[in-house]
């Protein structure tokens, strides 16, 4: 009787021209046993990656690190097309240095005061706030520049429904610890479900405020990348690679040396939705590069404010 094996990941499959009146030859039982074992060792399989991926440092801490892998791994809402950096439009060239989060160990150059906080998730630099934290901030240290761009894709994500939502932001700051800390340049800040972002420069010299907003799907989990560029005379936002605002009034011009921060930050202290503030890649490009389209955008909407240094 001709006879045809069949073989597919350890089971042996055989038809015949002519099947046995009897299906209980010992032929019939090892292949039943092979499957079986087959069966048993692919579920096996399947549990230790669901194993491996829950055991990451970030998602074995408690209840509000959780985050659902089949959304990670499929979904994505926000600006998800491509190119995602306006370095790419703009061709600001190569990046004078990037952090991507891909591989290896968690880069030692971002700082906190709660270091513990920090760390990557499934290729993202993680900052974690769990709800009875009131702020916290993770910036990079080594790095200061009084000119130049900067930019990150990031998203902020709710692990919570209940509590005070907090707010995130992504900024330049002064390096030098003896710098005026009234002198900022806020690239987005937001709360999930707002339906702005805004942006904000502010010069401790002047006492000017510069501010926008920029209308944008804010929900948790919405990818988009904010973008900065500094010079002598003009300060442009950039938002999902398009140029929003650029500032070219002398007021918001500081000249302050500057160094890239994330903060989430909430009203109070406890009570607040567990989230995360989490960052694809940031980049920093020097001006050697012209832009290569034009950055002409409205100008900013300007107010007073009161510096507390100077």
């Amino acid at each position: 009787m001709p006879r045809t094996c069949l073989t597919w990941l350890g089971m042996s499959r055989i038809t015949e021209t002519n099947p046995p009146s009897a299906p209980t030859s010992s032929v019939g039982r090892s292949v039943a046993r092979r499957f079986v074992a087959t069966f048993l060792g692919l579920t096996l399989l399947v549990g230790l990656l669901g194993a491996a991926t829950l055991g990451t440092p970030q998602a074995a801490h408690r209840e509000d690190q959780t985050l659902s892998d089949p959304i990670e791994l499929v979904a994505c809402i926000g600006y998800c097309s491509y190119p995602r950096n306006a370095g790419k439009v703009f061709r600001w060239g190569r990046e004078k240095w990037r952090d991507e989060f891909e591989v290896g160990a968690f880069p030692r150059t971002w700082k906190s005061h709660k270091q513990r906080l920090l760390g990557m998730q499934h290729g993202m630099f993680t900052i974690r706030a769990p709800r009875s934290i009131r702020k916290i901030a993770a910036w990079r240290e080594g790095h200061q520049a009084a000119y130049g761009r900067w930019e990150a894709r990031l998203r902020a994500v709710e692990l919570a429904t209940a509590g005070q939502k907090y707010t995130f932001t992504w900024q330049l700051v002064p390096a030098n610890a003896d710098a005026c800390t009234d002198n900022r340049i806020v690239l987005a800040t937001y709360r999930t479900g707002d339906r702005a972002v805004r942006g904000m420069v502010q010069n401790a010299k002047t006492g000017k405020r510069f501010v926008f907003r920029k209308g944008l799907d804010l929900r948790s989990r919405a990818w988009h990348a904010f973008a900065i560029e500094v010079t002598r005379n003009h300060i442009s936002w950039f938002v999902d690679t398009r140029v929003v605002r650029t500032e070219r009034r002398p007021a918001a011009l500081s000249g302050t040396q500057w160094r890239p921060e994330f903060v989430i930050e909430a009203a109070s202290r406890g009570g607040n939705r567990s989230s995360w503030l989490q960052m694809d890649w940031v980049r920093h490009y020097t001006l050697a590069r012209p832009n290569a389209k034009s950055i002409r955008a409205p100008r900013m909407r300007m107010t007073d404010f009161t510096p507390t240094c100077g």
